[in-house]
């Protein structure tokens, strides 16, 4: 395990497959298999060149650095927001709901979701079509959101970048677990998990801080119910180059002009920013959107 964060700087190549309807999205979907197995998840992007990492890992901020000074300030100036939050990744989930860089992926168990999130207009000239990637998670990766290895994973965000270097120093030089969970380092990670399960048993698996894993949350946040949601969590290293260690994976590609028109046919579908974003704001935007451009929602009453 190294703390080295690699960062890739090339942009992924454009998928062989393109989609240019929901129909044809469908009639691919019910037949995608990842060796013999259906997807366990889906994550939709509006261009096909982007990594799929974390916020937290990206180049356009530094928030990593300051991760764990990051995550107190804003339990600090919304307290009430993390109330009824008893663990430290309900904190990241919610975290991530409100827009702060955390450890945590988006990534969905709904197909249509993710083709909608793909099929967002760029904005810029040079990074344009959709991308949407099906993956293929061993059940040894698969964890609830009350896991042991959750809770170890998402308390790193918990520590200094200095306690981050630390835990890979110790990870590397340690000849055993034993070892490893006998240093300093460990003890806070520990006491770090400790707080929110007090009947945590000292066996920290260094080996399960490393790869990132796929989390079923609960079904207790409007929005995730809405977009059938989960998330991976990374921990100590973003990236593998060890072939065993990598998600098994395949994208199709969605070509910019059949954007508005895929959009058009997921709203018919139930499948909009209203249901996708069901808080107030949301809503109010797409009902502002809509009747502004002369349209109405199918089954909508024109009484109100």
């Amino acid at each position: 395990m190294t703390q080295l964060i690699v960062k890739p700087k090339a942009k992924r190549p454009r998928p062989s497959l393109q989609i240019t309807s929901v129909s044809s999205f469908v009639y691919h979907v019910v037949r995608w298999l990842l060796d013999g197995h259906a997807p366990t998840a889906f994550r939709g992007q509006r261009h096909f060149g982007w990594h799929s990492l974390p916020k937290i890992f990206r180049e356009d901020n530094n928030v990593y650095d300051s991760e764990s000074l990051a995550v107190r300030d804003i339990v600090s100036l919304h307290p009430g927001e993390f109330e009824p939050d008893k663990t430290m990744f309900d904190r990241l989930v919610r975290m991530q709901h409100f827009g702060l860089p955390t450890r945590l992926l988006d990534v969905t168990t709904n197909p249509l979701v993710a083709l909608w999130f793909a099929t967002e207009p760029s904005s810029t000239t040079d990074e344009f079509h959709g991308v949407v990637q099906a993956l293929l998670v061993p059940q040894n990766r698969q964890r609830y959101y009350d896991s042991d290895r959750v809770s170890c994973m998402a308390n790193l965000a918990n520590l200094t970048k200095k306690q981050k270097i630390d835990l890979s120093i110790a990870a590397i030089e340690s000849n055993s677990n034993e070892e490893f969970n006998n240093t300093p380092i460990v003890d806070t990670l520990v006491f770090q998990v400790g707080m929110e399960k007090s009947h945590f048993r000292k066996v920290v698996i260094a080996s399960d801080l490393e790869l990132p894993i796929y989390v079923k949350p609960k079904m207790s946040n409007k929005r995730i119910i809405a977009q059938s949601g989960a998330f991976m969590l990374w921990g100590t290293q973003i990236y593998s180059g060890a072939e065993a260690t990598r998600l098994r994976q395949d994208r199709i590609w969605i070509h910019e002009d059949d954007k508005a028109e895929i959009r058009r046919d997921l709203g018919l579908l139930g499948i909009n920013e209203r249901t996708l974003f069901p808080e107030i704001d949301k809503s109010t935007k797409f009902i502002a959107d809509l009747y502004g451009t002369g349209g109405k929602p199918r089954g909508m009453s024109t009484l109100l």
